[in-house]
């Protein structure tokens, strides 16, 4: 785990955050993401609420995050991370930009290579389909 030029004060919040959804820990994702974060990937801005939703749905494939590097810059962190499932994706490089304010997440953009996922989202959906 590297760290280079790291604020404990913005960074660690960030890798326990990125810890908590590795760990699949609800109560630490909801008390470390402040009330109005807003979460952004792919081109979509999500709530705090709808955000957490989405992570629950990732939670069956997700083994654990590693992670790799933690770099901040005044209240920003960059969190390079490997999010390691238990689908055909096997490891799957992510980057998160996450600003921290008075010790919460107020904001999430998630950074990753959407053609590398798609098992994962393929996995889950074909896991769905044969518990219904």
């Amino acid at each position: 785990m590297g760290s280079l030029d790291s604020d404990p004060i913005v960074a660690d919040p960030a890798r326990r955050y990125i810890e908590a959804v590795g760990a699949h820990d609800v109560e630490t994702i909801d008390a470390l993401l402040s009330d109005d974060a807003i979460a952004t990937f792919a081109g979509q801005a999500l709530s705090r609420s709808e955000w957490i939703g989405g992570l629950r749905r990732l939670f069956p494939a997700l083994l654990r995050n590693d992670i790799v590097e933690v770099f901040t810059a005044a209240t920003r962190a960059c969190i390079v991370y490997d999010f390691v499932t238990d689908t055909d994706a096997g490891t799957v490089r992510c980057v998160e930009l996450l600003t921290v304010k008075d010790g919460r997440i107020t904001e999430i953009e998630l950074v990753f290579d959407r053609v590398a996922f798609a098992p994962v989202n393929a996995e889950l959906e074909r896991r769905a389909s044969t518990v219904s």
